[in-house]
């Protein structure tokens, strides 16, 4: 094989239309965490949650689902809510490492609920609707995050952890009016698609007019020099994702070429002719991954072997597509490599071991989730079925 066909790969591999929205999302993201979306977000959470046991943390976890349909990134999440919420949980007497584990293990909803870049990146190697693959994150998304809210009401109900003030209705309504900007963009990304007024690459360019217009003439939070800093963050983590994408496409045109994936499937169907037996060794062999690979990577390496697989066993690829990125996140907040850690740590100053040892129930919940998001489908194609 000439070598010269590995460069060609590669710029074939990224010269995608579809691929644009990453960058254009993670720019939507840095420019409203700058502009003051986040604050207002956890502001309107502490409202709505803040009362129940363990509001603080409860509040995190709202704000991070808010956020999540916002950044549509993990660390991103991470960095805007933790930074907030991190030192006050602290103030009020939480431990710092339980603080970090309910934020680590919160932001993984970023590439859940949509806009999700991962959604993405499974909707182009597994040639599915990306559309489709972004509403049908809303919902489990939406029950994850319940899940995560029980765990921390039941670790904070033993650890003795304080509640705050209940808030009236005019202060909730108060705060959501001044978070409402921020809140509409998802609904704008999400409406457009459905409608069909623009593609999911359009909608991403559309989120970044509309960061920049809330930033600069609503909340007047962002100035022109803090532009430079923001795009340049953007572009950094959109060169690390779209690298990695580029350097995949021709290990996967080899293995094409090497009829790695026939084999491979030959091989997992060999193993049992049960369809929930292949299933639950997907799902094991992705959770075992995301352990020491990064989530980008797994699904360009290896979801053009699965894929195949759960076409051939009649599993709906939209919700293969939801659950492949539900266990992709759960890896993000896994040592030794999960992202979400590593976020959190820089943020809260604590260590990997530190925040592992307390993030582990809240990780036993989402597989738990994850297991049920498996075997009952209709919590993820209900409604992409409904709204296409």
């Amino acid at each position: 094989m000439p070598i010269a066909m590995i460069p060609q790969r590669m710029v074939a591999g990224a010269n995608s239309f579809p691929l644009l929205a990453i960058p254009f999302f993670m720019l939507a993201g840095a420019i409203m965490e700058r502009g003051g979306v986040s604050r207002r977000i956890v502001n309107l959470a502490s409202t709505l949650v803040g009362h129940i046991t363990g509001g603080l943390a409860a509040v995190s976890i709202v704000a991070c689902t808010f956020f999540a349909a916002i950044s549509g990134s993990t660390p991103a999440t991470a960095a805007a809510v933790g930074s907030l919420t991190i030192p006050e949980m602290e103030k009020r007497g939480y431990d710092r490492s339980y603080a970090s584990a309910v934020v680590a293990s919160a932001a993984c909803l970023g590439v859940i609920i949509p806009p999700s870049i991962t959604m993405v990146i499974f909707g182009i190697v597994a040639n599915v609707s990306i559309g489709r693959l972004l509403i049908g994150g809303i919902v489990p998304g939406l029950f994850l995050s319940f899940l995560l809210i029980c765990v921390n009401y039941v670790q904070s109900k033993r650890l003795g952890y304080p509640t705050e003030e209940q808030r009236s209705w005019k202060e909730r309504w108060k705060t959501f009016a001044d978070a409402v900007w921020g809140l509409m963009m998802p609904i704008i990304i999400l409406g457009g698609i459905m409608t069909g007024m623009f593609t999911p690459t359009e909608s991403a360019a559309i989120a970044v007019v509309y960061g920049l217009f809330v930033s600069f003439f609503v909340y007047r939070e962002l100035s022109l020099r803090d532009l430079v800093p923001i795009f340049y963050r953007a572009s950094l983590n959109s060169a690390m994702i779209m690298l990695l994408i580029a350097a995949a496409s021709p290990f996967g045109w080899v293995m094409t070429i090497e009829q790695v994936p026939q084999m491979a499937s030959q091989a997992i169907l060999g193993l049992s002719n049960n369809m929930h037996v292949i299933y639950l060794f997907m799902l094991i062999a992705y959770l075992i991954l995301g352990t020491f690979m990064e989530t980008g990577a797994i699904i360009l390496l290896v979801v053009p072997i699965f894929a195949p697989i759960a076409e051939t066993m009649g599993i709906n690829m939209v919700q293969f597509g939801v659950v492949t990125v539900i266990a992709l996140a759960i890896g993000m907040a896994t040592p030794p490599v999960g992202i979400a850690l590593f976020a959190t740590c820089g943020i809260a100053d604590v260590t990997i071991g530190q925040l592992t040892r307390k993030i582990i129930p809240f990780l036993i919940m989402m597989i738990a989730g994850l297991v049920a998001l498996a075997y009952v489908p209709i919590l993820s194609t209900f409604l992409p079925d409904l709204l296409f």
